[in-house]
């Protein structure tokens, strides 16, 4: 077994190389929307897209891990759809495998006690059946294998082709003795120091017992491995589960610190066995995973819808960009992110993916000749917010005036308050009046009958917002629409 620390290196080379970047890891921006009206959860994440990865999101439910693939959404972004708990807190973990390596969040096990059910662990990989360099040794040829955590313990779980375990080949003095090993390091110290860390089942009189061991060096022998702590091991069906103390292997003094930077460990599982004298042979090795110590957790919430505001257009070169600002309380990403434009919709996308802070969103549409766009979120898919602007770009007075409605305000320029009057033969369901300021932001809407009657109708403009605070001097536009005409003029405000 000579080298064998320095080929498990080099297979976590790619890995360490990854973990040294705090800010890269194989899921990013974790974020989840509000529950639907079929109490479902959208959940994305920016994640590797390479042929032959496969990215799955498991969550919690009341009996058990279940699991979803996850999808391309759009570019980088995949997503997926679970099941939602309204009413209790839930837990969700990700797992991305390659053809070499695993990328997963193992599974916590509250309980915290040895054994736990191996449905409480997550299964890492399987593993090929045959491939073992012993054939007439079916225990040492792996077949598939977990891992999982505690507060207190790491566990890791090894099935093999037999179904048992045993320690020798048997008889009153063996010649064989056998080694089941989950081999775990620090990926962040690894390459420095050459020392990593192994859970050993296996018994040799006066030589070796079961245990927790710090392995030095490039060659795997009994020289090599000096016991640092106990294990728990037991065999529960065909699953051999061992245990370790966290605490007594990351206070070891070649480990590193922990947390690292990454809260990860490599782990890779190993069988092999020990002839008499000294003859050393690695039987089989699982696919090594690095392994992330964390969950993605969604608590208990009463949903709050978000807000938009800064809603803003920019006319060039045959394009309008549009832009508004996204702010969720709940920290919930939108399902629904659009720009309406005379029916058609347009997807308008984040700079940013931190939905616990106001994001910035921006799209661009080859249209320049709108009227009205509408700006619609929703982080639930079924209750929006929506805000409407107006293309302010070319407007004279008489731009978009539609005849009989004799639309216009007086005093204009005026301070504090103008009357704005109008006669239409619609009934008042029909008829909208509002106000915008210059970028086309809607600044107050006005009751548009305020008499209770048709004809000729008088509504006043005090200078005021939404919010019935005073706004700044400068050019207003006043907007009545009647069906789908629209008549729009322009005043001013000074102070």
């Amino acid at each position: 077994m000579k080298k064998v620390i320095f080929m498990f290196v080099l297979i976590l080379m790619a890995i360490t190389a990854f973990a040294q970047i705090p800010e890269l890891t194989f899921w990013n921006n974790i974020r989840n929307s509000s529950f639907t009206i079929d109490n479902e959860l959208h959940i994305r994440c920016e994640t590797i897209e390479l042929p032959g990865i496969e990215t799955e999101l498991f969550y919690s439910t009341e009996s058990g891990w279940e699991s979803v693939e996850m999808l391309n959404f759009m570019g980088l972004t995949y997503e997926g759809i679970i099941p939602g708990l309204p009413s209790e807190t839930q837990f969700c973990r990700f797992k991305t495998d390659t053809d070499t390596l695993v990328g997963m969040m193992p599974a916590y096990i509250p309980d915290d006690v040895f054994p736990p059910a191996v449905e409480e662990l997550s299964y890492v990989a399987a593993d090929t059946t045959g491939d073992v360099l012993d054939p007439a040794c079916p225990n040492l040829d792996i077949t598939g294998n977990y891992f999982g955590y505690s507060d207190s313990r790491f566990y890791g779980g090894l099935t093999n082709d037999s179904g048992d375990f045993p320690l020798d080949c048997g008889g009153m003095f063996p010649d064989t003795y056998y080694f089941y090993v989950t081999t775990i390091l620090n990926p962040e110290t690894v390459l420095i120091d050459s020392v990593v860390y192994a859970m050993i089942y296996a018994d040799i009189s006066f030589l070796l017992s079961p245990g927790l061991y710090r392995i030095t060096g490039t060659e795997f022998s009994l020289g090599t491995f000096e016991m640092i702590g106990s294990i728990e091991t037991q065999v529960i069906d065909t699953t051999l589960v061992m245990a370790c103390d966290i605490e007594t292997l990351t206070s070891d003094e070649f480990f590193g610190d922990w947390p690292n930077m990454t809260n990860s460990i490599g782990l890779e599982m190993i069988t092999a066995k020990y002839s008499l004298p000294m003859d050393f042979l690695m039987t089989d090795f699982s696919k090594p995973s690095l392994q992330n110590i964390d969950q993605y957790i969604i608590e208990l919430f009463t949903n709050v819808l978000p807000e938009i505001s800064d809603l803003n257009y920019n006319i060039s070169g045959g394009f309008t960009t549009f832009t508004c600002t996204y702010f969720d309380e709940n920290g919930h990403f939108p399902i629904v992110a659009e720009v309406e434009i005379e029916g058609s919709m347009y997807p308008i996308l984040p700079t940013s993916f931190d939905y616990y802070v106001p994001v910035n969103f921006i799209t661009e549409i080859p249209l320049t000749n709108w009227e009205e766009a509408t700006f619609r979120f929703s982080d639930n898919g079924y209750e929006f917010v929506e805000e409407t602007i107006i293309n302010t770009t070319e407007i004279e007075d008489n731009q978009l005036s539609v005849s009989g409605f004799q639309l216009r305000n007086y005093p204009n320029p005026f301070n504090p308050t103008t009357t704005i009057s109008f006669n239409v033969a619609q009934t008042s369901s029909f008829v909208t009046l509002e106000i915008y300021n210059m970028k086309g932001q809607k600044v107050k809407a006005l009751n548009a009958f305020p008499n209770g009657s048709l004809g000729t109708s008088l509504a006043v403009w005090d200078g005021t917002d939404e919010n019935n605070q005073p706004v700044s001097s400068g050019v207003y536009f006043y907007k009545l629409k009647v069906q789908e005409n629209i008549t729009m003029k322009k005043m001013v405000l000074i102070k």
